[in-house]
Protein backbone atom coordinates (compact mmCIF):
# COMPACT_ATOMS: atom_id res chain seq x y z
CA UNK A 1 0.00 0.00 0.00
CA UNK A 2 1.08 3.54 -0.63
CA UNK A 3 1.90 6.01 2.11
CA UNK A 4 0.23 8.75 0.07
CA UNK A 5 -1.92 10.94 2.36
CA UNK A 6 -5.51 11.29 1.13
CA UNK A 7 -6.01 14.56 3.05
CA UNK A 8 -3.18 16.11 1.02
CA UNK A 9 -5.01 15.29 -2.18
CA UNK A 10 -8.08 17.22 -1.04
CA UNK A 11 -5.99 20.23 -0.09
CA UNK A 12 -4.12 20.23 -3.37
CA UNK A 13 -7.26 19.95 -5.42
CA UNK A 14 -8.54 23.31 -4.28
CA UNK A 15 -5.18 25.02 -3.75
CA UNK A 16 -6.41 25.44 -0.20
CA UNK A 17 -3.84 24.80 2.51
CA UNK A 18 -6.42 24.47 5.31
CA UNK A 19 -9.13 22.61 3.40
CA UNK A 20 -11.61 25.50 3.66
CA UNK A 21 -13.51 24.64 0.48
CA UNK A 22 -13.71 20.99 1.43
CA UNK A 23 -15.09 21.85 4.86
CA UNK A 24 -17.77 24.00 3.26
CA UNK A 25 -18.66 21.25 0.81
CA UNK A 26 -18.96 18.71 3.64
CA UNK A 27 -20.61 21.18 6.08
CA UNK A 28 -17.84 20.60 8.61
CA UNK A 29 -18.62 23.25 11.26
CA UNK A 30 -20.24 23.06 14.70
CA UNK A 31 -21.07 26.67 15.53
CA UNK A 32 -22.29 29.71 13.55
CA UNK A 33 -18.96 31.36 14.32
CA UNK A 34 -17.16 28.50 12.61
CA UNK A 35 -19.33 28.97 9.53
CA UNK A 36 -18.66 32.71 9.55
CA UNK A 37 -14.93 32.17 9.75
CA UNK A 38 -15.07 29.60 6.99
CA UNK A 39 -17.01 31.96 4.72
CA UNK A 40 -14.49 34.74 5.34
CA UNK A 41 -11.66 32.37 4.58
CA UNK A 42 -13.42 31.26 1.42
CA UNK A 43 -13.81 34.90 0.37
CA UNK A 44 -10.10 35.53 0.95
CA UNK A 45 -9.13 32.47 -1.10
CA UNK A 46 -11.33 33.54 -3.99
CA UNK A 47 -9.91 37.06 -3.88
CA UNK A 48 -6.40 35.68 -3.88
CA UNK A 49 -7.10 33.45 -6.88
CA UNK A 50 -8.61 36.31 -8.89
CA UNK A 51 -5.70 38.67 -8.37
CA UNK A 52 -4.62 40.20 -11.64
CA UNK A 53 -1.20 41.00 -13.00
CA UNK A 54 0.30 44.42 -12.43
CA UNK A 55 1.66 44.54 -15.98
CA UNK A 56 -1.41 43.18 -17.79
CA UNK A 57 -2.69 46.46 -19.26
CA UNK A 58 0.74 47.53 -20.45
CA UNK A 59 1.28 44.14 -22.09
CA UNK A 60 -1.91 44.28 -24.10
CA UNK A 61 -0.93 47.65 -25.52
CA UNK A 62 2.43 46.46 -26.90
CA UNK A 63 2.09 42.82 -28.04
CA UNK A 64 -0.60 40.24 -28.75
CA UNK A 65 -1.30 38.27 -25.61
CA UNK A 66 -3.82 35.43 -25.52
CA UNK A 67 -6.18 34.57 -22.69
CA UNK A 68 -4.56 31.23 -21.88
CA UNK A 69 -1.17 32.93 -21.50
CA UNK A 70 -2.49 35.51 -19.03
CA UNK A 71 -4.39 32.82 -17.13
CA UNK A 72 -1.29 30.65 -16.94
CA UNK A 73 0.77 33.53 -15.56
CA UNK A 74 -1.88 34.32 -12.94
CA UNK A 75 -2.12 30.69 -11.91
CA UNK A 76 1.65 30.35 -11.51
CA UNK A 77 1.94 33.55 -9.53
CA UNK A 78 -1.14 33.27 -7.32
CA UNK A 79 -1.56 29.52 -6.79
CA UNK A 80 1.53 27.56 -7.75
CA UNK A 81 4.09 29.65 -5.88
CA UNK A 82 6.18 30.29 -8.99
CA UNK A 83 7.16 26.64 -9.44
CA UNK A 84 5.63 24.95 -12.47
CA UNK A 85 5.98 22.75 -15.54
CA UNK A 86 4.56 24.70 -18.50
CA UNK A 87 3.56 21.91 -20.86
CA UNK A 88 1.36 23.65 -23.44
CA UNK A 89 1.22 21.95 -26.81
CA UNK A 90 3.66 23.18 -29.47
CA UNK A 91 2.97 26.65 -30.83
CA UNK A 92 0.90 28.05 -27.96
CA UNK A 93 3.53 30.41 -26.57
CA UNK A 94 5.20 28.91 -23.51
CA UNK A 95 8.02 31.42 -23.98
CA UNK A 96 5.49 34.25 -23.79
CA UNK A 97 4.01 32.83 -20.59
CA UNK A 98 7.48 32.72 -19.04
CA UNK A 99 8.14 36.26 -20.28
CA UNK A 100 4.93 37.57 -18.72
CA UNK A 101 5.91 36.07 -15.38
CA UNK A 102 9.46 37.42 -15.59
CA UNK A 103 8.21 40.91 -16.36
CA UNK A 104 5.61 40.77 -13.58
CA UNK A 105 8.16 39.58 -11.03
CA UNK A 106 10.77 42.17 -12.01
CA UNK A 107 8.30 45.08 -12.11
CA UNK A 108 6.78 44.23 -8.74
CA UNK A 109 10.20 43.73 -7.15
CA UNK A 110 9.58 40.08 -6.33
CA UNK A 111 12.80 39.07 -8.10
CA UNK A 112 16.16 40.70 -8.75
CA UNK A 113 17.87 38.10 -10.94
CA UNK A 114 17.02 35.31 -13.37
CA UNK A 115 18.78 32.46 -15.15
CA UNK A 116 17.47 30.94 -18.39
CA UNK A 117 18.81 27.58 -19.60
CA UNK A 118 18.10 26.64 -23.22
CA UNK A 119 19.38 24.40 -26.03
CA UNK A 120 22.34 26.18 -27.70
CA UNK A 121 20.39 27.09 -30.83
CA UNK A 122 17.64 28.90 -28.90
CA UNK A 123 19.73 31.33 -26.85
CA UNK A 124 19.50 34.24 -29.27
CA UNK A 125 15.82 33.64 -29.88
CA UNK A 126 15.07 33.89 -26.16
CA UNK A 127 17.18 37.04 -25.87
CA UNK A 128 15.45 38.73 -28.78
CA UNK A 129 11.92 37.82 -27.73
CA UNK A 130 12.38 38.95 -24.14
CA UNK A 131 13.91 42.22 -25.38
CA UNK A 132 11.35 43.01 -28.07
CA UNK A 133 8.22 41.85 -26.24
CA UNK A 134 8.99 42.55 -22.59
CA UNK A 135 11.90 45.04 -22.61
CA UNK A 136 13.98 42.61 -20.58
CA UNK A 137 17.64 42.85 -21.55
CA UNK A 138 19.30 39.49 -20.89
CA UNK A 139 22.97 38.73 -21.51
CA UNK A 140 23.80 35.60 -23.53
CA UNK A 141 26.91 33.55 -22.74
CA UNK A 142 27.89 33.31 -26.42
CA UNK A 143 28.06 35.85 -29.26
CA UNK A 144 27.25 38.67 -26.83
CA UNK A 145 30.08 41.16 -26.36
CA UNK A 146 28.68 42.15 -22.96
CA UNK A 147 29.15 38.70 -21.44
CA UNK A 148 31.80 38.86 -18.69
CA UNK A 149 31.30 35.61 -16.80
CA UNK A 150 28.71 33.30 -15.35
CA UNK A 151 28.76 35.08 -12.00
CA UNK A 152 28.74 38.64 -13.40
CA UNK A 153 25.16 39.07 -14.63
CA UNK A 154 21.78 39.22 -12.94
CA UNK A 155 19.89 38.43 -16.15
CA UNK A 156 21.64 35.57 -17.94
CA UNK A 157 20.80 33.19 -20.77
CA UNK A 158 23.08 30.22 -21.33
CA UNK A 159 22.89 26.83 -22.95
CA UNK A 160 22.49 24.07 -20.42
CA UNK A 161 25.40 22.22 -22.06
CA UNK A 162 27.68 25.16 -21.23
CA UNK A 163 26.19 25.65 -17.78
CA UNK A 164 26.91 22.11 -16.61
CA UNK A 165 30.64 22.38 -17.34
CA UNK A 166 32.25 22.05 -13.86
CA UNK A 167 33.78 25.53 -13.65
CA UNK A 168 30.62 27.24 -14.92
CA UNK A 169 28.36 25.03 -12.83
CA UNK A 170 30.18 25.91 -9.61
CA UNK A 171 29.80 29.63 -10.30
CA UNK A 172 26.10 29.30 -11.07
CA UNK A 173 25.42 27.13 -8.03
CA UNK A 174 26.95 29.75 -5.73
CA UNK A 175 24.34 32.31 -6.78
CA UNK A 176 20.91 32.55 -5.14
CA UNK A 177 18.70 32.73 -8.21
CA UNK A 178 15.23 34.19 -7.85
CA UNK A 179 14.03 32.51 -11.06
CA UNK A 180 15.43 29.63 -13.10
CA UNK A 181 13.81 28.80 -16.45
CA UNK A 182 14.64 25.64 -18.42
CA UNK A 183 13.44 25.43 -22.03
CA UNK A 184 12.93 22.05 -23.74
CA UNK A 185 13.01 20.64 -20.22
CA UNK A 186 12.35 17.05 -21.29
CA UNK A 187 16.16 16.90 -21.48
CA UNK A 188 15.98 16.61 -17.68
CA UNK A 189 13.66 13.58 -17.76
CA UNK A 190 16.26 11.18 -16.32
CA UNK A 191 17.19 11.86 -12.71
CA UNK A 192 20.69 10.43 -13.15
CA UNK A 193 21.80 12.87 -15.87
CA UNK A 194 24.26 15.64 -15.19
CA UNK A 195 21.77 18.25 -16.43
CA UNK A 196 19.02 17.06 -14.10
CA UNK A 197 21.29 17.02 -11.07
CA UNK A 198 22.70 20.44 -11.93
CA UNK A 199 19.28 22.08 -12.12
CA UNK A 200 18.18 20.40 -8.88
CA UNK A 201 21.27 21.72 -7.10
CA UNK A 202 20.81 25.33 -8.22
CA UNK A 203 19.67 27.71 -5.49
CA UNK A 204 16.30 28.96 -6.74
CA UNK A 205 13.16 30.57 -5.37
CA UNK A 206 11.03 30.05 -8.48
CA UNK A 207 11.49 27.64 -11.38
CA UNK A 208 9.67 27.13 -14.68
CA UNK A 209 10.27 24.01 -16.76
CA UNK A 210 9.04 24.36 -20.36
CA UNK A 211 8.31 21.31 -22.51
CA UNK A 212 5.50 20.29 -24.85
CA UNK A 213 6.47 16.65 -24.25
CA UNK A 214 7.38 16.16 -20.58
CA UNK A 215 6.34 12.51 -20.84
CA UNK A 216 7.79 10.29 -23.56
CA UNK A 217 8.11 6.73 -22.28
CA UNK A 218 7.15 6.51 -18.64
CA UNK A 219 5.37 8.40 -15.90
CA UNK A 220 8.72 8.37 -14.11
CA UNK A 221 9.93 11.07 -16.51
CA UNK A 222 7.18 13.40 -15.38
CA UNK A 223 7.87 12.41 -11.77
CA UNK A 224 11.51 13.43 -12.21
CA UNK A 225 10.51 16.85 -13.56
CA UNK A 226 8.07 17.43 -10.71
CA UNK A 227 10.83 16.50 -8.26
CA UNK A 228 12.86 19.43 -9.64
CA UNK A 229 10.14 22.02 -9.08
CA UNK A 230 8.67 20.53 -5.88
CA UNK A 231 11.17 18.18 -4.20
CA UNK A 232 9.41 15.52 -2.16
CA UNK A 233 5.95 16.61 -3.28
CA UNK A 234 5.12 13.25 -4.85
CA UNK A 235 6.78 11.16 -2.17
CA UNK A 236 9.16 8.40 -3.17
CA UNK A 237 9.04 7.07 -6.72
CA UNK A 238 8.28 3.61 -5.41
CA UNK A 239 5.22 4.76 -3.47
CA UNK A 240 4.06 7.04 -6.27
CA UNK A 241 4.38 4.31 -8.91
CA UNK A 242 2.57 1.72 -6.79
CA UNK A 243 -0.25 4.19 -6.16
CA UNK A 244 -0.91 5.28 -9.72
CA UNK A 245 0.64 2.88 -12.27
CA UNK A 246 -0.30 -0.67 -13.11
CA UNK A 247 2.76 -2.00 -14.93
CA UNK A 248 6.48 -2.33 -14.27
CA UNK A 249 7.43 0.24 -16.93
CA UNK A 250 5.04 2.80 -15.40
CA UNK A 251 3.38 3.36 -18.75
CA UNK A 252 -0.19 2.60 -17.68
CA UNK A 253 -2.19 4.51 -15.13
CA UNK A 254 -4.63 2.76 -12.82
CA UNK A 255 -7.98 3.91 -14.31
CA UNK A 256 -9.71 4.28 -10.94
CA UNK A 257 -7.01 6.69 -9.76
CA UNK A 258 -6.79 8.88 -12.85
CA UNK A 259 -8.80 11.79 -11.42
CA UNK A 260 -6.84 11.55 -8.19
CA UNK A 261 -3.59 11.85 -10.10
CA UNK A 262 -4.96 14.71 -12.15
CA UNK A 263 -5.67 16.75 -9.04
CA UNK A 264 -2.16 16.11 -7.77
CA UNK A 265 -0.55 17.15 -11.06
CA UNK A 266 -2.70 20.28 -11.32
CA UNK A 267 -0.59 21.72 -8.52
CA UNK A 268 2.55 21.30 -10.63
CA UNK A 269 1.65 21.22 -14.34
CA UNK A 270 -0.15 23.58 -16.72
CA UNK A 271 -1.02 22.18 -20.14
CA UNK A 272 -3.14 24.04 -22.66
CA UNK A 273 -4.07 22.17 -25.84
CA UNK A 274 -4.72 23.47 -29.34
CA UNK A 275 -8.25 22.15 -29.07
CA UNK A 276 -8.91 24.51 -26.15
CA UNK A 277 -7.76 27.66 -27.95
CA UNK A 278 -8.85 26.99 -31.53
CA UNK A 279 -11.75 29.44 -31.16
CA UNK A 280 -9.38 32.40 -30.95
CA UNK A 281 -6.13 31.11 -32.50
CA UNK A 282 -5.98 30.07 -36.14
CA UNK A 283 -3.44 27.36 -36.90
CA UNK A 284 -2.16 27.23 -40.45
CA UNK A 285 -0.28 24.50 -42.30
CA UNK A 286 3.25 24.21 -43.61
CA UNK A 287 3.34 23.31 -47.29
CA UNK A 288 6.86 22.30 -48.41
CA UNK A 289 7.92 22.00 -52.03
CA UNK A 290 11.31 20.74 -53.17
CA UNK A 291 12.64 22.08 -56.48
CA UNK A 292 15.25 19.71 -57.93
CA UNK A 293 16.87 21.55 -60.83
CA UNK A 294 18.75 20.17 -63.80
CA UNK A 295 22.15 21.90 -63.93
CA UNK A 296 23.53 23.50 -67.07
CA UNK A 297 26.55 21.81 -68.66
CA UNK A 298 28.93 24.35 -67.14
CA UNK A 299 27.27 24.08 -63.72
CA UNK A 300 27.63 20.30 -63.81
CA UNK A 301 31.31 20.51 -64.72
CA UNK A 302 31.96 23.20 -62.13
CA UNK A 303 30.29 21.28 -59.33
CA UNK A 304 32.11 18.06 -60.24
CA UNK A 305 35.57 19.67 -60.40
CA UNK A 306 35.10 21.70 -57.21
CA UNK A 307 33.78 18.67 -55.31
CA UNK A 308 36.72 16.55 -56.51
CA UNK A 309 39.03 19.19 -55.07
CA UNK A 310 37.24 19.02 -51.69
CA UNK A 311 37.37 15.23 -51.73
CA UNK A 312 41.09 15.32 -52.51
CA UNK A 313 41.70 17.53 -49.46
CA UNK A 314 39.40 15.38 -47.33
CA UNK A 315 41.27 12.20 -48.24
CA UNK A 316 44.61 13.87 -47.57
CA UNK A 317 43.51 15.23 -44.20
CA UNK A 318 41.17 12.40 -43.20
CA UNK A 319 41.09 12.02 -39.44
CA UNK A 320 42.25 15.56 -38.81
CA UNK A 321 39.56 17.28 -36.77
CA UNK A 322 40.64 20.80 -37.64
CA UNK A 323 40.07 20.21 -41.33
CA UNK A 324 36.55 18.78 -41.32
CA UNK A 325 34.66 22.01 -40.58
CA UNK A 326 36.37 24.24 -43.20
CA UNK A 327 36.02 21.53 -45.85
CA UNK A 328 32.37 21.04 -44.93
CA UNK A 329 31.84 24.80 -45.25
CA UNK A 330 33.57 24.79 -48.63
CA UNK A 331 31.28 22.02 -49.89
CA UNK A 332 28.24 23.99 -48.74
CA UNK A 333 29.53 27.09 -50.52
CA UNK A 334 29.97 25.06 -53.72
CA UNK A 335 26.31 24.00 -53.45
CA UNK A 336 25.02 27.47 -52.55
CA UNK A 337 25.81 29.55 -55.64
CA UNK A 338 28.47 30.20 -58.26
CA UNK A 339 29.24 33.46 -56.49
CA UNK A 340 29.83 31.74 -53.11
CA UNK A 341 31.92 29.06 -54.81
CA UNK A 342 34.01 31.68 -56.59
CA UNK A 343 34.77 33.56 -53.37
CA UNK A 344 35.64 30.36 -51.51
CA UNK A 345 37.99 29.07 -54.24
CA UNK A 346 39.82 32.39 -54.44
CA UNK A 347 40.52 32.17 -50.72
CA UNK A 348 41.88 28.65 -51.11
CA UNK A 349 44.52 29.78 -53.63
CA UNK A 350 46.58 31.33 -50.85
CA UNK A 351 45.99 28.44 -48.47
CA UNK A 352 46.91 25.74 -51.02
CA UNK A 353 49.47 27.18 -53.46
CA UNK A 354 50.31 23.66 -54.67
CA UNK A 355 46.81 23.48 -56.22
CA UNK A 356 46.80 26.90 -57.90
CA UNK A 357 46.44 25.54 -61.44
CA UNK A 358 43.52 23.35 -60.46
CA UNK A 359 41.84 26.20 -58.62
CA UNK A 360 42.33 28.54 -61.57
CA UNK A 361 40.61 26.06 -63.86
CA UNK A 362 37.67 25.92 -61.45
CA UNK A 363 37.44 29.72 -61.49
CA UNK A 364 37.51 29.76 -65.29
CA UNK A 365 34.53 27.43 -65.33
CA UNK A 366 32.71 29.61 -62.80
CA UNK A 367 33.20 32.67 -64.98
CA UNK A 368 31.36 30.95 -67.82
CA UNK A 369 28.14 30.81 -65.78
CA UNK A 370 26.17 34.04 -66.06
CA UNK A 371 22.94 33.10 -64.21
CA UNK A 372 22.57 30.14 -61.86
CA UNK A 373 19.79 27.62 -62.45
CA UNK A 374 18.67 28.31 -58.87
CA UNK A 375 18.34 31.99 -59.67
CA UNK A 376 16.18 31.27 -62.69
CA UNK A 377 13.82 29.14 -60.57
CA UNK A 378 13.84 31.73 -57.79
CA UNK A 379 12.72 34.36 -60.28
CA UNK A 380 9.89 32.09 -61.46
CA UNK A 381 8.71 31.41 -57.90
CA UNK A 382 8.47 35.11 -57.16
CA UNK A 383 6.72 35.85 -60.45
CA UNK A 384 4.00 33.37 -59.50
CA UNK A 385 2.97 35.62 -56.59
CA UNK A 386 4.60 39.03 -57.19
CA UNK A 387 2.31 40.85 -54.73
CA UNK A 388 3.12 38.57 -51.81
CA UNK A 389 6.01 38.74 -49.35
CA UNK A 390 8.94 36.37 -49.91
CA UNK A 391 11.62 35.67 -47.31
CA UNK A 392 14.70 34.21 -49.02
CA UNK A 393 17.34 32.49 -46.89
CA UNK A 394 20.97 31.76 -47.66
CA UNK A 395 23.87 30.84 -45.41
CA UNK A 396 26.46 32.93 -47.26
CA UNK A 397 26.97 36.65 -47.77
CA UNK A 398 28.35 36.11 -51.30
CA UNK A 399 25.11 34.38 -52.28
CA UNK A 400 23.06 37.10 -50.60
CA UNK A 401 24.90 39.79 -52.57
CA UNK A 402 24.46 37.80 -55.79
CA UNK A 403 20.69 37.52 -55.32
CA UNK A 404 20.36 41.17 -54.33
CA UNK A 405 22.42 42.40 -57.30
CA UNK A 406 20.45 40.23 -59.71
CA UNK A 407 17.16 41.66 -58.46
CA UNK A 408 18.61 45.16 -58.63
CA UNK A 409 19.54 44.63 -62.29
CA UNK A 410 16.00 43.38 -62.92
CA UNK A 411 14.63 46.45 -61.10
CA UNK A 412 13.04 44.28 -58.43
CA UNK A 413 13.12 45.88 -54.99
CA UNK A 414 14.57 43.83 -52.15
CA UNK A 415 16.21 44.38 -48.78
CA UNK A 416 19.08 42.57 -47.11
CA UNK A 417 19.20 41.29 -43.54
CA UNK A 418 22.45 39.95 -42.10
CA UNK A 419 24.52 39.85 -38.96
CA UNK A 420 27.01 42.51 -40.07
CA UNK A 421 24.30 45.18 -40.17
CA UNK A 422 23.79 47.43 -37.17
CA UNK A 423 20.66 47.04 -35.06
CA UNK A 424 19.25 50.20 -36.61
CA UNK A 425 19.95 48.94 -40.13
CA UNK A 426 18.25 45.64 -39.37
CA UNK A 427 15.23 47.39 -37.87
CA UNK A 428 14.97 49.60 -40.94
CA UNK A 429 15.18 46.57 -43.24
CA UNK A 430 12.41 44.78 -41.32
CA UNK A 431 10.24 47.89 -41.39
CA UNK A 432 10.65 48.25 -45.16
CA UNK A 433 9.94 44.57 -45.70
CA UNK A 434 6.78 44.83 -43.63
CA UNK A 435 5.47 48.01 -45.27
CA UNK A 436 6.80 48.61 -48.75
CA UNK A 437 9.04 45.87 -50.12
CA UNK A 438 8.00 42.33 -51.05
CA UNK A 439 11.38 40.58 -50.83
CA UNK A 440 13.88 40.15 -48.01
CA UNK A 441 17.15 38.24 -48.52
CA UNK A 442 18.42 37.05 -45.16
CA UNK A 443 21.40 35.13 -43.87
CA UNK A 444 21.11 33.05 -40.69
CA UNK A 445 20.78 36.26 -38.67
CA UNK A 446 17.25 36.44 -40.06
CA UNK A 447 16.53 33.04 -38.60
CA UNK A 448 17.00 34.21 -35.04
CA UNK A 449 14.77 36.49 -33.02
CA UNK A 450 12.87 38.35 -35.74
CA UNK A 451 9.26 37.41 -36.41
CA UNK A 452 7.73 37.72 -39.86
CA UNK A 453 4.14 36.50 -39.49
CA UNK A 454 3.13 39.01 -42.18
CA UNK A 455 5.01 36.86 -44.72
CA UNK A 456 3.92 33.37 -45.78
CA UNK A 457 6.53 32.42 -48.41
CA UNK A 458 9.92 31.04 -47.34
CA UNK A 459 12.57 30.17 -49.93
CA UNK A 460 15.64 28.19 -48.93
CA UNK A 461 18.11 29.14 -51.65
CA UNK A 462 20.56 26.88 -49.90
CA UNK A 463 20.08 24.67 -46.91
CA UNK A 464 21.60 24.31 -43.44
CA UNK A 465 22.40 20.71 -42.61
CA UNK A 466 21.43 21.33 -39.00
CA UNK A 467 17.67 20.60 -38.66
CA UNK A 468 17.23 23.14 -35.87
CA UNK A 469 18.49 25.94 -38.11
CA UNK A 470 16.01 24.89 -40.77
CA UNK A 471 13.23 25.10 -38.21
CA UNK A 472 14.44 28.51 -37.03
CA UNK A 473 14.07 29.81 -40.56
CA UNK A 474 10.54 28.47 -41.01
CA UNK A 475 9.61 29.35 -37.45
CA UNK A 476 10.14 33.04 -38.16
CA UNK A 477 6.96 33.06 -40.24
CA UNK A 478 4.99 30.00 -39.04
CA UNK A 479 4.03 30.99 -35.52
CA UNK A 480 1.11 32.44 -33.57
CA UNK A 481 -0.30 35.34 -35.58
CA UNK A 482 0.27 33.76 -38.99
CA UNK A 483 -3.04 33.79 -40.87
CA UNK A 484 -1.95 32.02 -44.07
CA UNK A 485 -0.58 28.60 -44.87
CA UNK A 486 3.21 28.87 -45.06
CA UNK A 487 4.75 27.74 -48.35
CA UNK A 488 8.34 26.54 -48.08
CA UNK A 489 10.37 26.32 -51.30
CA UNK A 490 13.65 24.37 -51.20
CA UNK A 491 16.07 24.74 -54.12
CA UNK A 492 18.69 22.12 -54.99
CA UNK A 493 20.71 21.14 -58.06
CA UNK A 494 20.36 17.52 -59.17
CA UNK A 495 23.56 15.64 -58.39
CA UNK A 496 24.63 18.06 -55.65
CA UNK A 497 24.91 17.14 -51.99
CA UNK A 498 21.80 19.26 -51.35
CA UNK A 499 19.74 16.87 -53.51
CA UNK A 500 20.64 13.99 -51.19
CA UNK A 501 20.06 16.04 -48.07
CA UNK A 502 16.62 17.09 -49.25
CA UNK A 503 15.40 14.02 -51.07
CA UNK A 504 16.80 11.17 -49.01
CA UNK A 505 17.09 12.76 -45.59
CA UNK A 506 14.91 15.75 -44.78
CA UNK A 507 11.96 14.75 -46.98
CA UNK A 508 12.07 11.24 -45.52
CA UNK A 509 11.57 12.49 -41.97
CA UNK A 510 9.20 15.25 -43.17
CA UNK A 511 11.51 17.82 -41.60
CA UNK A 512 9.71 20.86 -42.97
CA UNK A 513 6.56 20.02 -41.06
CA UNK A 514 8.36 19.34 -37.79
CA UNK A 515 8.71 21.91 -35.02
CA UNK A 516 11.34 22.64 -32.40
CA UNK A 517 9.93 20.29 -29.75
CA UNK A 518 9.72 17.40 -32.22
CA UNK A 519 13.23 18.05 -33.52
CA UNK A 520 14.71 18.33 -30.07
CA UNK A 521 13.27 14.95 -29.17
CA UNK A 522 14.41 13.29 -32.39
CA UNK A 523 18.02 14.41 -32.07
CA UNK A 524 18.42 14.69 -28.30
CA UNK A 525 20.58 11.58 -27.90
CA UNK A 526 23.23 12.52 -30.46
CA UNK A 527 22.64 16.24 -30.76
CA UNK A 528 22.12 18.40 -33.81
CA UNK A 529 25.81 19.01 -34.25
CA UNK A 530 26.52 15.42 -35.24
CA UNK A 531 24.24 15.25 -38.28
CA UNK A 532 26.12 17.75 -40.53
CA UNK A 533 29.37 15.82 -40.12
CA UNK A 534 27.54 12.55 -40.83
CA UNK A 535 26.16 14.10 -44.02
CA UNK A 536 29.58 15.31 -45.10
CA UNK A 537 31.35 12.05 -44.28
CA UNK A 538 28.71 10.04 -46.15
CA UNK A 539 29.07 12.21 -49.22
CA UNK A 540 32.87 12.33 -49.24
CA UNK A 541 33.30 8.59 -48.68
CA UNK A 542 30.88 7.57 -51.45
CA UNK A 543 32.56 6.43 -54.67
CA UNK A 544 29.59 6.41 -57.06
CA UNK A 545 26.18 8.07 -57.33
CA UNK A 546 24.56 4.78 -56.35
CA UNK A 547 26.83 4.52 -53.33
CA UNK A 548 25.87 8.07 -52.33
CA UNK A 549 22.18 7.25 -52.63
CA UNK A 550 22.59 4.16 -50.50
CA UNK A 551 24.48 5.98 -47.75
CA UNK A 552 21.96 8.81 -47.53
CA UNK A 553 19.04 6.43 -47.81
CA UNK A 554 20.41 4.44 -44.85
CA UNK A 555 20.88 7.64 -42.86
CA UNK A 556 17.34 8.72 -43.69
CA UNK A 557 15.92 5.30 -42.82
CA UNK A 558 17.62 5.42 -39.43
CA UNK A 559 16.20 8.84 -38.62
CA UNK A 560 12.78 7.91 -39.99
CA UNK A 561 12.69 4.74 -37.89
CA UNK A 562 13.71 6.68 -34.78
CA UNK A 563 11.07 9.30 -35.49
CA UNK A 564 8.31 6.73 -35.96
CA UNK A 565 9.17 4.88 -32.76
CA UNK A 566 9.39 8.14 -30.86
CA UNK A 567 6.14 9.46 -32.29
CA UNK A 568 4.24 6.22 -31.65
CA UNK A 569 5.52 5.99 -28.08
CA UNK A 570 4.72 9.60 -27.23
CA UNK A 571 1.31 9.60 -28.90
CA UNK A 572 0.31 6.34 -27.22
CA UNK A 573 1.41 7.57 -23.83
CA UNK A 574 -0.13 11.01 -24.41
CA UNK A 575 -3.46 9.35 -25.17
CA UNK A 576 -3.31 7.58 -21.83
CA UNK A 577 -2.03 10.48 -19.74
CA UNK A 578 -2.39 14.06 -20.91
CA UNK A 579 -5.34 13.45 -23.22
CA UNK A 580 -7.30 12.16 -20.24
CA UNK A 581 -6.24 14.92 -17.87
CA UNK A 582 -7.52 18.44 -17.52
CA UNK A 583 -4.41 20.44 -16.68
CA UNK A 584 -5.45 23.66 -18.41
CA UNK A 585 -5.64 27.13 -16.91
CA UNK A 586 -9.45 27.05 -16.74
CA UNK A 587 -9.57 25.45 -13.31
Amino acid sequence: MSNWNSDNRVELRYFDTYGVKNKLRQLIFDRPKDLSNLLKAYEIINAQQSRGLTIQNSLNSTISIFDHQIMAAKLVKNNLNGRVILADEVGLGKTVEAGILLKEYFVTGIIRNALILTPPSLRSQWQEELKSKFELDFIVNKDDSRFEGYDKHTMLITSISSAIQPRNANLLKDIEWDVVIVDEAHRLKKSTTQANQFVRELQKKFIFLLSATPIQNSLEELYNLVEIIKPGYLGSWRDFASSFTSDKKAQKIIPQRRFELQEILRQAVIRTTREEVKEYIEFTDRIPRTHLLEPSEYESQLYQHATEFVRKLWLAQKGGRNFVLPLMTLQRQISSSTSALRGAIRNKKQQFPQYVDELESILELADKIKVDSKMQRLRDIIKENPEEKHLIFTEFRDTQDYIFDYFDDEEIEAVKFNGSMSARERDTAVSKFKRDIQIMIATEAGGEGQNFQFCSKVINYDLPWNPMRVEQRVGRVHRIGQEEDVHIHNLAIIGSIEEYVLKLLFDKINLFKMTIGDLDLLFEDEGFEKLPSEIFESYMSATTRKDTQNKFSALGDRLSHTKKNLHDTIMDFDDQVFANFDLSTSR
